[in-house]
This record gives C-alpha cells, sequence and structure tokens, in this order.
C-alpha cells in the first residue's frame, strides 16, 4: 500500500503514515527499511496490520522520487 509519513517524532522512534484513502497507521522506526531519514512528507510504501491498539504500518520502504527541486 502507498502512503506517505504525515508525522515522525525521533525522540519515541515512532510516527504515523496516511494512506492515499486518508486512513491513518501508526509506525514504529523498527519497521523502517531504507537508508533516507525518515522525514514528514516522504512518500513510502507499507503492509497495513491490525493490533490491539489500531491500524498500524509494517514493512516500510521509502519510495524514490525522480521529482527534482528547482
Amino acid at each position: 500500500m502507498k502512503g506517505k509519513v504525515l508525522e515522525y517524532d525521533d525522540q519515541i522512534d515512532s510516527g504515523l503514515i496516511e494512506d492515499q484513502r486518508g486512513a491513518q497507521f501508526k509506525f514504529e522506526a523498527s519497521q523502517w527499511s531504507g537508508s533516507p531519514p525518515i522525514e514528514t512528507g516522504t512518500v513510502v510504501n507499507f503492509r497495513p496490520k491490525g493490533s490491539k491498539k489500531g491500524p498500524v504500518a509494517a514493512q516500510i520502504v521509502p519510495v524514490e522520487t525522480t521529482a527534482s527541486t528547482a
């Protein structure tokens, strides 16, 4: 599933991802697979999962963008 990092707090190593439909998924930094640092606005692919605390994101991989900034 594709989504975007809405927020990330490096002090507690967790954040929030929103998918293309607007659903939100909590995540922990341990689920991040990739070399770029976790930043707000990063487009990602992830696997949605259910938990006792609600929907969470797992196996998060940042999507490389080819857009250039001018």
